[in-house]
């Protein structure tokens, strides 16, 4: 029963009429559906070396930051820049290899971690920086 209904029937005075259309929204709210949950998975970020690397969508600034919750499905891309004196030479993971400055991936399904395994929904990145010679 809707609030429309219950003030159809309802022709009393105000005050009555003021209590039917709160019942009216009380019983709306209550068959609601129920909440839509949001996954969200970890992004791990190891730096060796010197440099920095962040994320788009913003959560990554490492060193600093190095892991942050984005919601499953996420499109996440990291960029890695050398510190002055320093080189990128590449990100290792499973899913981004290579001396790429960037990594692009979609966190639709877990991967492997930096260090071995690691608990589902965890995405690990290991960037290298080494001594510019």
């Amino acid at each position: 029963m809707g609030a429309t209904s219950i003030l159809g029937v309802v022709t009393f005075g105000a005050k009555v009429l003021v209590v039917a259309v709160l019942v009216g929204f009380f019983v709306a709210a209550s068959s609601a559906s129920p909440p839509r949950y949001v996954y969200r998975d970890v992004a791990l970020v190891a730096v060796s070396g010197h440099g920095k690397v962040t994320s788009k969508p913003h959560g990554i600034n490492c060193p600093g930051t190095c892991r942050t919750l984005f919601v499953r499905g996420t499109h996440l891309t990291l960029r890695a820049v050398a510190a002055p004196g320093w080189r990128f030479t590449g990100f290792k993971s499973t899913f981004c290899n290579g001396a790429h400055a960037t990594c692009v991936f979609d966190m639709v399904s877990s991967h492997d971690c930096v260090g071995g395994a690691c608990p589902t929904g965890v995405f690990g990145v290991r960037a290298r920086f080494v001594r510019d010679s």
